[in-house]
């Protein structure tokens, strides 16, 4: 699978690794092997890669900042595709008109955030410390602050199921909270239109730095190995709760297993301490929602993207 591949990637002047560590990839630090790891720093070279998957018929999955997922402790056995740069500040998005930016899905959001500080696009700022890419964040629905990039995608330009470059526009996404057609499918996002408003330099600049203050006073460190928040929020008679403050009414704030801790700071931060394996998040997870449901009656839906030995999202 993987050794007919290689010719073509040298062709194409891609970085790549087989057998790759994919754990000191992810923000989580929890995953083992990968057959093929494959760096994709720019749409061109995304597209042309997954239209060889598709044609070649070799199982594959896409990565963009690797902030919200976990893989298998084993090998698995399919080509990641990790799409991510780093772009200068200045080239990061472009103006289509007084509303709409385009940006690469592959920049990550606070380069991103900092280019609209410095050009007055407003509206955006709840994406602060959220850690990622911006294609990542579409394809998750991530928000924050009441907020959430279903709000403000406006389009975009992907690669859809069957290889085809096509554009599309926001209903094509399928927004549920903190979820997309994108977050467990294959089909590419290369890049984005997204709304904004105009608004003075400064005033972006202090929304972002905000947002930041709170996050930083509310949540764990981002030094420390985590996705994130774990479980969704839930709905409950029509409103929605905090997972957090669920999990801590039920006495597991520091509940541990192996290598993990549930954060005290934040009951819906799993925390890694650099040792921690796939099998042990699976053991904690099950420990919180059997216990959640027998003490709240609540079911808790993860919102982390868990990979299989097969190369699935699920």
């Amino acid at each position: 699978m993987v050794a007919s591949l290689i010719p073509w990637l040298r062709k194409q002047r891609l970085v790549f690794q087989e057998n790759a560590a994919i754990g000191p990839l992810l923000y989580f630090r929890i995953g083992g092997r990968v057959s093929l790891l494959v760096m994709c720093t720019a749409p061109a070279q995304l597209a042309a890669c997954v239209q060889k998957m598709i044609v070649e018929k070799i199982p594959y999955l896409l990565v963009g900042g690797g902030s919200n997922i976990a893989f298998n402790g084993g090998l698995t056995r399919a080509v990641v595709l990790l799409y991510q740069k780093t772009a200068k500040k200045k080239a990061v998005a472009r103006w289509l008109d007084k509303q709409t930016l385009q940006v690469d899905g592959n920049v990550k959001n606070q380069l991103f955030l900092s280019w609209c500080a410095d050009h007055g696009a407003g509206g955006l700022e709840f994406l602060s410390g959220i850690p990622g890419t911006v294609g990542g964040a579409a394809a998750v629905n991530a928000g924050a602050f009441r907020r959430s990039m279903a709000d403000v995608i406006l389009g975009a330009d992907i690669v859809d199921g069957q290889g085809r470059l096509t554009a599309v526009d926001p209903a094509y996404f399928a927004f549920t909270y903190r979820d997309s057609r994108f977050k467990l499918g294959n089909e590419a996002i290369l890049s984005l239109r997204l709304k904004f408003s105009p608004a003075a330099k400064a005033a972006v600049a202090g929304k972002i730095r905000e947002n930041l203050e709170y996050r930083l006073a509310h949540h764990p460190s981002y030094r420390l190995h985590s996705a994130g928040c774990f479980f969704k929020n839930p709905r409950i008679q029509g409103a929605t709760q905090s997972a957090g403050k669920i999990i801590h009414d039920c006495g597991l704030q520091d509940l541990a297993v192996g290598g993990l801790t549930v954060a005290g700071a934040h009951a819906n931060f799993l925390i890694n301490d650099g040792r921690a394996t796939f099998r042990e998040l699976r053991a904690l997870e099950k420990k919180i929602k059997t216990s959640v449901k027998t003490h709240a009656g609540i079911d808790l839906e993860r919102e982390v993207i868990y990979v299989s030995a097969r190369g699935k999202k699920y």
